[in-house]
């Protein structure tokens, strides 16, 4: 019995110990949570901040100016943007109205002697706005751009994104990047290109030249002032529409497009309508007179006209037939297409698709 008691105290006195020691022990740091293991960094896009435009549109001002010309005055000027319209006037001055648009000022580059009067005008980006890059800077921009210019004077434009219109003055040499252009009532010559964009030309005379990359080619009452000055008109994305041109020299070019021809041929005349992948069709008055000199690859030629067969010759990728038309006498029409179809109708019969 003595020997359990002791066994029991001891037991006792452990467990108190244990107690105590346990007592004056800190408590047990906590174990962080599990987390699972991190992923690759995400990258969080942020835009850029908005440039400004490289070629301003424009100040977004309205100015009127005009300045006193001789009546032959030459203008010169460059277009950013806008829809100009350019007219003849009987007033000896050059006048301009910008909408919404640029400052502009003009530069007199040489005056008349006698009289003083500017007959070489450029207009351009007035000098006091805030520099702008590129290459046209300093050219006029705007809602609607109207100018008056001397009938007699000559004009020279040329511009990045523009509709063009001319009416009434001497001479007129058109360039653009973009833009359809529309010319009338030209008496002393006239040249206009645009890359994308149509072209319009009526009642014009002298020596003339009509080019686009994209864009069709209406043409009509067109005749030269001189002899032997010529007509050249290309496209390579578009068609040509010619109708009573009295040029004696005329060269028609479409790549991808058709050439349409209504008209007669003058006697000594130089006459060459080609197109790589497109129809050409004429419309001949029933009197006319001339030789034919027809080239086809893949189409097939048909004529309303009874035609003298001279030549008729197969050569690597089509023909060549050379006939007359009428008496023979009068000038040689050379017509050309690689994979399209020739058709010369007569007036009055039928029309032209």
């Amino acid at each position: 019995m003595l020997k359990r008691l002791s066994q029991l105290g001891l037991v006792l006195c452990l467990a108190a110990g244990v107690a105590m020691a346990q007592k004056d022990m800190p408590p047990p740091t906590p174990k962080p949570a599990p987390t699972s293991k991190p992923g690759p960094a995400v990258k969080v896009w942020v835009p850029d901040p908005p440039r400004p435009p490289r070629y301003p549109r424009y100040d977004g001002v309205t100015t009127e100016k005009a300045i006193a010309a001789d009546p032959n005055v030459a203008i010169q000027l460059c277009v950013s943007e806008g829809d100009v319209k350019i007219n003849g006037s009987s007033a000896n001055e050059v006048r301009v109205f910008v909408r919404n648009g640029r400052r502009f000022e003009f530069r007199s580059l040489e005056k008349n002697p006698e009289t003083g009067k500017a007959n070489w005008v450029q207009l351009a980006r007035a000098t006091g706005e805030t520099p702008v890059a590129g290459p046209f800077a300093n050219c006029l921009s705007g809602d609607s751009i109207e100018i008056e210019i001397p009938s007699r004077g000559s004009l020279a434009i040329s511009g990045r994104s523009a509709t063009v219109t001319v009416d009434s003055v001497y001479k007129a040499t058109v360039k653009l990047i973009e833009g359809d252009v529309s010319v009338r009532n030209i008496s002393g010559g006239l040249y206009a290109r645009t890359e994308q964009g149509e072209l319009l030309a009526e009642s014009i005379s002298g020596d003339i030249g009509l080019e686009t990359t994209t864009g069709n080619i209406v043409a009509f009452d067109l005749k030269s002032s001189r002899p032997g000055e010529p007509l050249k008109i290309s496209t390579i994305r578009g068609t040509i529409s010619l109708q009573n041109v009295s040029h004696r020299q005329i060269d028609a070019s479409a790549t991808s497009g058709s050439v349409k021809y209504v008209g007669t041929f003058e006697g000594g005349g130089l006459y060459k309508l080609r197109s790589a992948s497109g129809r050409i069709g004429l419309l001949l008055p029933a009197d006319v007179n001339c030789k034919v000199s027809a080239s086809y690859g893949y189409g097939n030629f048909d004529s309303s006209f009874p035609i003298k067969i001279l030549t008729e010759n197969v050569v690597p990728g089509g023909k060549v037939m050379v006939g007359e038309i009428g008496n023979g006498k009068g000038p040689v029409v050379n017509l050309s297409t690689t994979s399209g179809s020739i058709r010369i109708v007569k007036q009055g019969e039928a029309d032209l698709p």
